[in-house]
């Protein structure tokens, strides 16, 4: 009588098979292995451990679940999310050793975070004169943004109709204007 079944050696399935389950394998490369009836729409994936299987079902088990049981590594750059495997974020990839940070970046607490204009320098990767020049713009752009913030429709109408909202504002603006009589401007900036 034909059956489906599969043979097996050392807990590794060897091929799957339509036929006679006591078929003389003698001359074949399935000859000593054993032989395991399964039903007709089991998939089963010849070098594929016993393990993989579900015996009752002979459906093959998850990889996640082949992962809990140890019969299958975790794959590179991948991680388990709840009941599912997930690809690594590029972040994650990079905090698991997978990937380089990004250049002027580093990982710190187990977060990717940009480093500080020291470091950078120290890395080679941005020179004094470099940060010196960002710095300048940084702070000047700053400068102007605030300005620009007491300067609008609505704060000069409010200044022209209450003198003490006129008064906090020009103590801002002169204290604002007076950041660029500081030794040092634009580099070392207090701020008010």
């Amino acid at each position: 009588m034909a059956v489906h079944f599969f043979t097996e050696l050392n807990g590794v399935i060897t091929d799957r098979h339509h036929g006679d389950i006591n078929h003389d394998f003698f001359g074949t490369p399935y000859f000593g292995h054993n032989r395991i009836e399964i039903p007709s729409d089991a998939v089963i994936i010849p070098l594929d451990r016993l393990d993989f299987y579900d015996r009752e079902t002979w459906e093959r088990k998850s990889d996640l679940q082949l992962i809990d049981e140890g019969l299958l590594p975790m794959p590179k750059g991948w991680i388990r999310d709840g009941r599912e495997l997930r690809e690594m974020t590029p972040e994650e990839r990079v905090i698991a050793g997978l990937d380089m940070p990004r250049q002027g970046f580093k990982i710190e607490d187990g977060k990717v975070v940009q480093m500080a204009p020291a470091e950078m320098i120290a890395a080679g990767l941005l020179t004094q004169e470099e940060y010196n020049s960002r710095l300048e713009e940084e702070n000047k752009a700053e400068l102007q943004r605030r300005l620009t913030e007491l300067q609008t429709p609505d704060v000069t109408a409010m200044a022209e109709i209450d003198e003490d909202y006129a008064a906090w504002r020009r103590g801002q603006l002169k204290a604002l204007l007076g950041v660029k009589s500081q030794a040092g401007w634009p580099l070392d900036v207090v701020w008010p």
